[in-house]
């Protein structure tokens, strides 16, 4: 004999009913307010774009029989020096011409600092913060502690004259020789520079001026 369930009485519909409701509110039991709370303009961060992991591996700080070079870094002179230059605040010179690295890793400019970076999340319109590590090249070696490099230098590889809007940058220190900037907008696709100063207050002059920088490529999808 073949029997029918009875039909849902109407405090069990209204149950059931509720409970969907709240399903639909609250998402899934692993979601959180951070995931269900889309970025405002920028989309989620599904498809975070980053640094460049093709290309060339760099020679620069290696001499041409396979050994580093490093560069001493001594006292910081934050006045106009006899070579002339560059002024105070060692600014580059307009004729400034440097290699920008692919990957997240690479040696200053002058051979000066081994740079690693991580980045939390690169998407158009998105904050990003970089976390920067610096260590000394030349023997003792060790982190370079103390910088306040917030002023890298973001702008689109394909047009130079076009920047981040981020005007509040801000690098804070910790672990030793650790510092996280940001934030940092990129608020249009494609492949863009980002080039770190460090102690930027210093005469970039003399060899061995601790003011050091360096550039990598960052994709943004």
């Amino acid at each position: 004999m073949s029997t029918q369930r009875p039909a849902p009485t109407k405090s069990l519909a209204s149950a059931f009913g509720l409970v969907l409701a709240m399903a639909s509110v609250f998402g899934p039991a692993c979601s959180n307010d951070d995931d269900a709370s889309p970025p405002p303009s920028g989309g989620m961060c599904t498809n975070s774009g980053g640094p460049v992991e093709d290309g060339a591996v760099d020679m620069h700080c290696i001499d041409d029989s396979g050994n580093p070079i490093t560069q001493v870094t001594g006292k910081c002179e934050t006045g106009s020096v006899d070579t002339g230059a560059a002024g105070a605040g060692g600014g580059a010179s307009e004729d400034e011409t440097y290699v920008v690295h692919t990957t997240s890793s690479a040696q200053d400019d002058d051979c000066k600092y081994d740079v690693s970076f991580s980045v939390d999340c690169v998407v158009v319109n998105q904050p990003a913060t970089f976390t920067v590590k610096i260590d000394k090249r030349a023997a003792p070696g060790g982190p370079m502690t103390g910088d306040d490099p917030n002023s890298p230098e973001v702008y689109l590889a394909s047009d130079p004259s076009h920047i981040t809007p981020s005007n509040d940058i801000k690098a804070t220190e910790g672990p030793a020789g650790t510092y996280k900037i940001g934030p940092i907008i990129f608020d249009e696709s494609g492949r863009w520079v980002i080039r770190f100063h460090f102690n930027e207050e210093c005469n970039d002059t003399p060899d061995d001026s601790p003011h050091g920088h360096v550039a990598f490529y960052i994709d943004v999808p």
